[in-house]
């Protein structure tokens, strides 16, 4: 039925029948980002009657200039116009637009690549974090528990910190399965795990979930997507105290806490394949990805030996040039 409507038919009503259909489905993650790239484009494009065909590559790069002049950066970008490229997608598969009108033939989202920031916390940085203050700081304690749990846990993200049970906790492991991948997690209760844990159990709220996140059961799907996008808000609000109050002059963020857990977990020498598998990634490219600063750092420094001078080692019977 949806595939026999013509070019008439406009982005917006299409992109909000997507955004429905997403939640609908429970699928209220993917459908948040579908609503804010729309408003993010509706905010850019003031044309409520736009059609498909009517989106070029011109209209791309101002669309790009837009977000660069109100704060975004490569990544952010890129996210918006994956975006947009998945919405035309689909309007081309079910005959909206024609596939002659496709602007990302030539407007090419891989050259927005982001990684001028760096985003791991070396050991000495996530040890300030342990040590951070309660008694002077205590606004800031929840912020600091879920990110050392997080490090602690082998990344886990947040929406899996949010979604832990206490079902998921059995003897001295954490057994869970990730939302993303359905990946299944076995993870060693270390002291510093339990520390953390002890204190959720002591507060005996009357909920199934370990973190004060979900404050009750039975939520709805969109519920419980609302509750993380708040939730998520205030934790990388006072991500960022924190590293003020540190002196850590990285950007921190809830996923830096997965970073930071990849990188060391190489500065202290195991494989690029063991940490994927740790991490429950399905592709090591992907550990690569999150591996590039550290890497690169380590060739900075190869490379640098190059260009320092020889040390001599004096040696009984002879000399030698190290």
């Amino acid at each position: 039925f949806r595939g026999n409507r013509d070019g008439n038919t406009n982005v917006k009503d299409f992109w909000i029948e997507k955004v429905d259909d997403l939640n609908k489905a429970g699928r209220t993650g993917n459908a948040r980002v579908y609503r804010d790239t729309m408003t993010s484009f509706f905010k850019f494009s003031k044309n409520r009657q736009l059609k498909f065909r009517e989106i070029n590559l011109e209209m791309l790069d101002k669309y790009e200039t837009h977000l660069r002049a109100t704060g975004s950066a490569d990544g952010g970008i890129a996210v918006r116009m994956r975006e947009l490229r998945a919405l035309y997608n689909d309007a081309m598969k079910k005959g909206i637009v024609q596939e002659k009108y496709y602007p990302f033939k030539l407007y090419k989202i891989s050259k927005l690549k982001g990684r001028s920031i760096k985003k791991a916390l070396s050991r000495e940085e996530v040890r300030k974090i342990e040590n951070l203050n309660e008694i002077e700081f205590p606004h800031l304690v929840e912020a600091k528990r879920f990110f050392l749990f997080s490090y602690y846990a082998r990344g886990m993200n947040f929406y899996d910190m949010m979604k832990l049970t206490w079902g998921n906790i059995e003897n001295d492991r954490i057994v869970y399965v990730r939302s993303k991948t359905k990946g299944r997690f076995n993870i060693k209760i270390r002291k510093q795990i339990q520390d953390i844990l002890d204190v959720y159990k002591n507060q005996l709220r009357d909920t199934k979930y370990v973190f004060p996140i979900l404050l009750k059961d039975g939520l709805s799907p969109i519920q419980i997507e609302n509750r993380k996008a708040k939730k998520l808000k205030i934790f990388n609000s006072d991500l960022k105290k924190i590293a003020q109050v540190l002196g850590i002059e990285k950007p921190i963020t809830s996923y830096v806490a997965r970073h930071s857990y990849a990188t060391n977990m190489k500065e202290l020498g195991q494989s690029t394949d063991i940490i994927s598998e740790s991490m429950g990634h399905q592709d090591v490219g992907i550990t690569s990805a999150y591996l590039e600063d550290f890497e690169t750092s380590i060739i900075d420094d190869a490379n640098d030996r190059l260009f320092e001078e020889p040390r001599i080692m004096y040696e009984p019977s002879y000399l030698i040039a190290i």
